[in-house]
């Protein structure tokens, strides 16, 4: 087999296919090899064992979801961009099952690079709530609100805990008028 050619973003990239498509559970450093073309002993080049890709991965997912959301507040400000927020979000948890459930993963302390990459989730929403005259410690309040129940609605339409026949979408929607009612008030 020719040796191939691999750096910390073709792994994680590898991963992040392997986890959306086959699930978190599929994922180990030898499929991961495989599907690189490489010996699983090239990997420990890149990450530090299974417990380093898993954290590796959880920073690189954050960062993914935390682009999808910038994306998505191009141009938009006050109940437009709460409501493109929310939609990215919750795209981003349909079209990446895998990678969402990787931002679960706790940081290893402050200062930690998956910490670093929650925090830019955090201050998009912050700076939604600007763009609604939200300011100061209030405006971080309103956030961790906005995206608690954002982010608690994705996490249970993701692991399908919601077994009612009404339609989903139709009750985002009414989360999300719901929030900005809240945060109006």
């Amino acid at each position: 087999m020719p040796r191939q050619r691999i750096n910390l973003d073709t792994v994680l990239d590898e991963a992040a296919a392997v986890v959306d498509n086959d699930g978190r559970d599929e994922l180990s450093l030898g499929r991961l090899a495989d599907g690189l073309g490489v010996q699983p002993s090239a990997l420990y080049n890149h990450v530090d064992g299974i417990d380093g890709l898993w954290h590796d991965l959880a920073v690189h997912a954050t960062e993914n979801l935390a682009e999808a959301l910038r994306v998505s507040l191009v141009a938009r400000s006050g109940p437009d961009a709460v409501r493109s927020l929310a939609d990215a979000y919750r795209d981003f948890a349909h079209e990446h099952p895998g990678q969402f459930a990787s931002t679960l993963l706790p940081p290893v302390d402050a200062v930690d690079t998956l910490a670093t990459a929650q925090a830019a989730i955090v201050d998009l929403f912050v700076t939604v709530m600007h763009t609604l005259g939200v300011e100061g410690e209030r405006a971080v309040h309103c956030a961790r609100l906005a995206r608690s129940a954002i982010h608690g609605f994705v996490s249970l339409e993701a692991i399908d805990a919601m077994t009612r026949p009404a339609d989903r979408s139709e009750s985002f929607d009414q989360l999300i008028d719901f929030v900005l009612a809240g945060l109006a008030s």
